[in-house]
């Protein structure tokens, strides 16, 4: 292995190390509106590094052994002992090189490790940690028009349906597999782009495999005129809580 090899090794340690060490600090940036699938994300790019690092090693090892084995058999051919007693290697990777890649590489394997075990530690800790809270101010009722309202559709996962009688918070999770279903303002309804699952905009199942209606989550109105939602309280239409005080707001300001 000559000296133009060596460095290209280098070079290629340099860019899987510095991957690494991004991951690592990505990771440690991760805000809490930040999703799973980021955080798989992280996870995969920690064990590519890993494992192509794995690789390096494995062929620089390899690459040494054969050099290694190589000359001998040249020494031992030409006879020349003190040659043979002074070094084994390719003059142009001797041992101290050797040592000093792998050294490195070592270094690099488990900086990436490090990369891969800070994406699995999210997992280790519950979801509160990481998710935006259960229960939030959505704005004043004089933000709303009538119709759906989406803008708590990513953050908190909830449509907020404002109607001439007043409000309810519905979920945006499809109750047949856990899809995120549209609202199609032209149609009137929510429409699940998995399995086609629709529902009414009162959330009412009407197609599709969806087994029942959406739930509708606790909406009140604050001291300060303010609409709360709490995710933590549900009211299944199934169950006969849609008329529970919470599940509605009466509201005709």
């Amino acid at each position: 292995m000559n000296s133009r090899c060596v460095s290209r090794y280098r070079f290629f340690f340099l860019i899987l190390a510095t991957a690494s060490l991004i991951t690592d600090i990505s990771f440690a940036d991760v805000t809490p509106s930040s999703t799973i699938e980021f955080s798989s994300l992280i996870i995969n790019l920690g064990f590519i590094a890993l494992g192509s690092l794995f690789v390096y090693v494995l062929v620089l090892t390899i690459t040494f052994l054969f050099n290694a084995y190589k000359e001998a058999q040249e020494h031992k051919t030409h006879a020349h002992t003190e040659e043979v007693e002074s070094s084994a290697l390719n003059p142009q990777l001797n041992r101290r090189s050797f040592l000093s890649l792998l050294g490195l590489a070592w270094v690099a394997f488990t900086a990436a490790t490090l990369g891969a075990l800070s994406g699995v530690v999210r997992f280790l800790f519950p979801n509160v940690t990481f998710e935006p809270p259960l229960k939030f101010a959505a704005g004043a009722p004089n933000t709303y028009s009538l119709g759906v309202d989406e803008r708590y559709k990513e953050a908190h996962r909830v449509w907020v349906v404002r109607n001439t009688e007043g409000f309810y918070a519905l979920s945006t999770i499809c109750t047949h597999l856990g899809c995120t279903p549209n609202w199609l303002q032209a149609e009137q309804k929510f429409k699940c782009p998995c399995h086609g699952s629709g529902y009414y905009i009162t959330g009412v199942n009407f197609e599709g495999p969806a087994p029942r209606p959406l739930p509708r989550f606790n909406i009140v109105l604050t001291d300060d005129g303010l609409i709360q939602i709490d995710e933590s309280i549900q009211y299944q239409q199934e169950l006969g809580q849609w008329g529970l005080p919470g599940s509605f707001l009466d509201y005709k300001g």
